[in-house]
């Protein structure tokens, strides 16, 4: 169940300062894909499948007006366009490089080319980012022992606050590379939590926005996975 994690990855899309600190209210009008008027939970179902993205939002002052949806372009197990012009698939990736606060170890991009890498967006005070998580490590652990699949984890945060969280909440079994604003302004990333899949040549290949939709994630690197 979505609850509020849902406004949370909205509000904090990489938008104008002043839509970042809007909020929803009682007056919020929530549109679906044809411009019809639908309930606050109807849009938050239809957000939830993963088949949908935030298209278009008003605001005025600090509230929203209207939020609007707009329906992925296919199914995403034959999608061939990127959710984002950043990540249009089939181009390079941006390189990153940092260094791992679990670890202290340096990790680049370049480094891993020859492996599918999973590249998860979110900071600490993302809800819906931290609401992700749990199914976003089970998948993760189905692919400990395959050596050609690397997840990195890319937060906002600095090194000292994500160590005190992890530190309550449980190791991610695989790197967390601090203060990569920067890194997900070059990847396009309008909102949070979102999660691009990179191929063994460095390219993306499928990306998803404010979902934890992890069997097409999974699906998603079993392609990338293919000779």
């Amino acid at each position: 169940m979505m609850r509020t994690y849902l406004w949370a990855a909205l509000l904090l899309a990489a938008l104008p300062a002043a839509a970042q600190r809007a909020k929803v209210t009682k007056a919020t009008v929530f549109k679906d894909v044809d411009g019809h008027v639908i309930s606050k939970d109807e849009f938050k179902a239809k957000l939830r499948t993963g088949q949908f993205a935030v298209y278009d939002y008003q605001s005025q002052g600090r509230a929203f007006t209207s939020i609007s949806l707009r329906k992925a372009d296919t199914p995403d197990a034959v999608r061939t366009q990127a959710l984002a012009p950043a990540r249009t698939f089939g181009t390079a990736a941006p390189a990153f490089s940092g260094v791992d606060v679990r670890t202290g170890q340096a990790l680049t991009l370049a480094a891993l080319r020859g492996k599918v890498v999973v590249v998860n967006f979110w900071f600490i005070r993302c809800p819906y980012c931290i609401e992700e998580m749990p199914n976003f490590k089970k998948l993760t652990a189905t692919y400990h022992d395959n050596p050609d699949v690397v997840f990195v984890s890319l937060a906002r945060d600095k090194p000292e606050a994500l160590r005190k969280f992890l530190a309550t909440r449980g190791d991610f079994g695989f790197a967390v590379l601090p203060e990569m604003s920067d890194v997900a302004q070059q990847f396009g990333v309008l909102g949070y939590p979102t999660t691009a899949v990179i191929d063994r040549q460095g390219r993306f290949t499928y990306d998803q926005e404010y979902t934890d939709n992890t069997a097409r994630l999974n699906e998603a690197i079993g392609r990338a996975l293919l000779p």
